[in-house]
């Protein structure tokens, strides 16, 4: 009996094996109906604009028209790490959906390109790299305050228009402490 279990148990293993050969080989070309070619961009300095093509194909050769096209960015900020969507676009008449991309940081970025071609169940993917150069900041602000309308001239009326304001309320307590200090003493002697 105990030989009839391990030539089961061989036959089994065996035919697994040969099942998960099968799908090792097979599964690439099962899996995905669709020809991508992502073209290769060369170095960008930070700031330039650049467009990343992606052509869809059919098996047939026939271009994949209409087919939405997802590009993702591998990105860190403030400790999270993951991926964020930088552009959709839909393939043209050719099978071309070109995302046209402006990188604001240097180094290595890794692209996730996804797409769900027609008749498809699952989304496929594909990867691209772009190699960033540069280290100066993209942005700069200038020093100081900058609001539009607003010169020199406007600031010092409003603050001389302030300051009188300011100077009027003070004569104003004055006078009215001198009133007040008047009408005292006259109670006063009155009441005397």
């Amino acid at each position: 009996m105990k030989a009839i279990t391990r030539r089961s148990t061989r036959i089994v293993a065996g035919l697994l094996a040969g099942c998960a050969i099968l799908v090792a080989f097979a599964g690439p070309t099962i899996a995905s109906h669709v020809h991508v070619s992502v073209a290769t961009v060369d170095e960008v300095a930070i700031g330039e604009t650049v467009a990343i093509p992606v052509a869809l194909r059919g098996t047939d050769g026939s271009p994949l028209a209409g087919t939405v096209v997802t590009f993702y960015l591998h990105m860190a900020f403030a400790g999270v790490e993951g991926e964020a969507e930088i552009g959709r676009v839909v393939t043209d008449d050719s099978g071309v959906a070109s995302l046209t991309y402006r990188p604001r940081l240097a180094g290595h970025h890794e692209l996730r390109i996804e797409y769900l071609a027609a008749g498809a169940a699952e989304v496929e993917t594909t990867s691209a790299v772009i190699e960033v150069t540069g280290g100066a900041q993209l942005y700069r602000s200038p020093a100081g305050v900058d609001v539009p309308g607003v010169g020199v001239e406007l600031l010092m009326v409003v603050l001389a228009t302030v300051w009188t304001i300011l100077f009027w309320v003070v004569l104003r307590i004055v006078a009215i402490a001198r009133a007040g200090g008047e009408a005292g003493e006259v109670g006063l002697e009155a009441r005397r």
